[in-house]
């Protein structure tokens, strides 16, 4: 019997060799890959180069000028929040702008209160009866805060976002 697993094992211990090292290449390789990917998207990151910086007055002035264009915006400053995902912000002096934060900002663990001064990235939508039904239905916002986004004609989707600081601005807050 122990010379039949001797010649068992004789045959086939290349083939473990074998069967190792090419896992552990594969490993190596998969390692290589993996180290050379991004880390992605983060909630809070709105430094990225690729999105342009409008000024807060040049985008209230003409919002749908901004239609189809991811764009970053600083400062703005939080007027009300309406429900989970619902604000009302002021940009550029001009108070009651509309913001809809999108999924992942929402369930993010931040916390937005009055007062808060955001840089916020994100894209330019039309504001319609349609829309604010499906976001009540959805439980954006509050179904007696609804008159509040009524009449507006844009509104802000924030895909990311980050708070702003008296110190970063170097000033007073909004400037």
């Amino acid at each position: 019997m122990s010379s039949v697993l001797e010649k068992l094992m004789a045959r086939t211990w290349p083939w473990a060799v074998g069967a190792t090292l090419m896992v552990f290449g594969f490993m190596i390789w998969l390692y290589a890959e993996s180290s050379s990917l991004g880390t992605g998207d983060v909630v809070a990151d709105t430094t990225v180069s690729a999105v342009p910086m409008i000024a807060d007055t040049a985008f209230i002035a003409n919002p749908q000028a901004y239609y189809g264009r991811r764009i970053l915006i600083t400062p703005v400053k939080v007027e009300e929040l309406l429900g989970r995902a619902a604000v009302l912000v002021t940009v550029a002096d001009t108070m009651g702008y509309p913001l809809i934060l999108d999924r992942p900002v929402f369930e993010s663990e931040m916390t937005i209160i009055g007062g808060d001064n955001l840089s916020i990235a994100g894209w330019v939508y039309a504001l319609n009866d349609s829309l604010l039904n499906v976001y009540a239905q959805r439980g954006l916002f509050e179904p007696e805060q609804r008159e509040k986004l009524e009449g507006k004609s844009t509104f802000f989707l924030v895909d990311s976002l980050d708070f702003v600081f008296p110190e970063e601005t170097g000033g007073a807050p909004g400037m």
